[in-house]
């Protein structure tokens, strides 16, 4: 386990060594040091506890004007940097670009990094584990799965601009699931929680869950009118959303976002909010994060980027970061830094979800869905399946409905009178490696297959 100055200790010494070895005159190193704690419960039996370190460094270096990138485990990076230009490191396509230089005042870490979550102890991490086991326990009909998982990475980025750069952050994981029979029918429920912040207790979690569980042993009249609005939970519109629009939002795709969409949609991308999952001081690069509006009123304003990809007169959004994507926790020295969103912040609404909900006759109310995947955002298509549905009739939810696909298009949607709620919540959606600040959302611009 290194210490915090022995990981800037050693990003300097190997910087020092590739500038003096092989005279790179622009180099980056970028060092890696994540710690995880994981417990939890399945089918009524305590997960075994475990603890995992990894630590490596990742170098980018021009050489005869081509880019390389090379990474290596952090114990021997000194060692084996002797035979760099042996190792297959093939070069990367990319115009000549300068590595960003670094500044950084420490009170702004301050304002982001959370010390107690990362001073946490196994044994804290333990107990939270046991009571999730307890909370199975008093419910005898109802079997819980869950997980949780607390990450602690430090990075340090040096480059040629001759500063480094440190930052320790810290992810808080919950995922929960409940089964229960009842009614002559089995259901489940999911809660995901991704945080800087550790609940007091997971008892509300929980609580919440068995009661959503249950809610759907009460079973709806089927669907017979197709043709209703839809509201998504900030979750299940989070999924969709992911999929078919933000893979949009890097500069070399955000020439789609030209159409014109409803003045109603607003979407910032910020890294600089203290308690947010992906708030950082700076982004993978050592550029510092910002608050960068992408849409206003409907109008594109500016994609994110990174110092590899900057088109000229843009202003760096510091959204560089190195994504192992499908990975439980995406951040990896090993990945080629990309562009990627931080915490998106879809605009809040006049009306608050429950008004809107109270004013539907006949509608439908998604909580999550599957399949959201294979949304192709290039044409802004998806077809998902509602496996987390609710009836709603005269303004109230009165029921769980069976399985059902959803067809539409994000840019349709996104271009008509969408309505988003006043009210927002932090998600993460899975196989993602940001969070999204999402509003409740009701459209009645798609087509359901029962």
């Amino acid at each position: 386990m290194y210490t915090d100055e022995e990981l800037k200790d050693t990003a300097v010494r190997v910087l020092r060594k590739l500038e003096q070895k092989y005279k790179f005159e622009c180099a980056e190193v970028y060092i890696q040091s994540l710690a995880h704690m994981m417990g939890g419960t399945e089918y009524r039996t305590p997960k075994v506890f475990q603890s995992t370190h990894r630590a490596g460094c990742a170098l980018r270096y021009f050489k005869d004007n081509e880019l390389f990138f090379a990474c290596f485990p952090l114990p021997t990076v000194l060692t084996e940097i002797d035979n760099l230009l042996d190792i297959t490191s093939f070069p990367i396509s990319s115009k000549k670009f300068e590595f960003p230089e670094i500044s950084l005042g420490s009170s702004r870490i301050e304002n982001i990094y959370d010390r107690r979550i990362a001073s946490m102890n196994e044994e804290e991490i333990f107990n939270l584990s046991y009571s999730l086991n307890q909370a199975d326990e008093s419910f005898k009909e109802i079997i819980l799965d869950g997980s949780l998982m607390l990450s602690l990475e430090r990075k340090v980025i040096a480059n040629s601009s001759q500063a480094v750069a440190f930052e320790k952050s810290t992810w808080f994981d919950i995922d929960t699931r409940a089964i229960y029979r009842g009614y002559d029918m089995i259901s489940s429920s999911e809660k995901h929680l991704t945080s800087r912040q550790i609940p007091a207790s997971i008892n509300s979690i929980i609580d919440d869950l068995i009661s959503e569980t249950i809610q759907k042993t009460i079973h709806a009249d089927k669907i017979e009118n197709i043709e209703v609005p839809i509201v998504f939970s900030p979750m299940a519109f989070s999924q969709i959303f992911s999929f078919s629009f933000v893979p949009l939002l890097s500069a070399s795709s955000s020439n789609k976002l030209s159409l014109e969409l409803s003045s109603n949609f607003n979407l910032t991308d910020d890294g600089t909010v203290p308690g947010l999952p992906n708030s950082t001081a700076f982004d993978d690069e050592g550029v510092n994060q910002a608050k960068t509006i992408v849409i206003k009123n409907g109008i594109f304003e500016q994609s994110l980027n990174s110092s590899q990809f900057l088109n000229s007169g843009e202003e760096s959004s510091g959204n560089s970061f190195r994504v192992k994507m499908f990975e439980y926790f995406p951040r990896n020295y090993q990945a080629y830094p990309s562009i990627f969103p931080s915490n998106l912040l879809i605009g809040e609404g006049e009306t608050s979800s429950e008004n809107i909900i109270a004013e539907i006759s006949d509608g439908i109310f998604i909580n999550s869905t599957q399949g959201y995947m294979t949304a192709d955002y290039h044409s802004g298509a998806f077809k998902v399946s509602a496996n987390d549905a609710y009836k709603i009739s005269n303004g109230e939810i009165i029921g769980t409905l069976d399985t059902f696909d959803i067809i539409g298009n994000i840019f349709e949607l996104l271009s008509k009178d969408t309505l988003f709620s006043k009210d927002r919540r932090v998600v993460r959606p899975s196989n993602t490696p940001y969070s999204i600040v999402s509003p409740f959302v009701a459209t009645d611009e798609l087509t359901i297959f029962l």
